[in-house]
């Protein structure tokens, strides 16, 4: 027992040092968070204002929220047409299915690529995988959630899926956007609670 300690307070250095790496990863996140908000507050559709993140609402960041895939590439790229809440189309084609479990039981979540996007250098990398999940009109938004990845981060048919940035559509603040609707093919039977909950002002 004093040699497990022993090793452990070298690794940790008194704690210090896991301390550090905790904190640095909850600060990422925050900044993720902060940044998707910035965007949004800087579109000129929206009315929101810079003090409106008072009602933004997140669960608790986890180190146990980041699930490890196993990625399984889709071949037969089929251009498909994703609603959403506005009316108008998207064109997606569904990329690959990442298979992961969630409090012991196993799921699948499609991604998809944005056709609109694949010649843009700045996002031809993104995959975009929307879903819903127990959560969705309780605590998190009735429209769905989103999560990005890129292909670059697929490594030999794995990827870590961190559900800490889980956030919701622009939709779910403001109305006046194009927010893709979730395939009931991403409609998840557990309660995924994890990430961003219901905005809580009214619109």
């Amino acid at each position: 027992m004093i040699r497990i300690l022993s090793i452990f307070t070298f690794l940790c250095g008194v704690s210090d040092f896991c301390y550090s790496q905790v904190l640095s990863y909850r600060q990422d996140i925050t900044k993720y968070r902060s940044d998707n908000w910035k965007s949004l507050i800087a579109d000129p559709r929206t009315t929101l204002l810079a003090k409106d993140s008072l009602y933004l609402d997140y669960y608790k960041i986890k180190e146990s929220n980041k699930v490890y895939c196993t990625v399984e590439r889709i071949t037969n790229l089929v251009e498909i047409e994703m609603p959403t809440y506005s009316g108008k189309i998207k064109s997606f084609r569904k990329y690959a299915l990442l298979h992961f479990t969630w409090r012991g039981k196993p799921l699948v979540l499609t991604a998809y690529q944005n056709l609109q996007q694949l010649s843009s250098p700045l996002y031809k990398e993104y995959l975009f995988i929307p879903f819903k999940d127990k959560t969705t009109d309780k605590s998190t938004y009735g429209g769905g959630r989103y999560i990005d990845i890129k292909t670059g981060q697929i490594q030999a048919d794995h990827l870590i899926l961190d559900l800490n940035q889980v956030y919701n559509p622009w939709c779910a603040y403001s109305d006046g956007y194009n927010c893709p609707i979730p395939p009931t093919e991403n409609f998840l039977p557990v309660a995924l609670k994890a990430g961003e909950k219901k905005f809580r002002k009214s619109h």
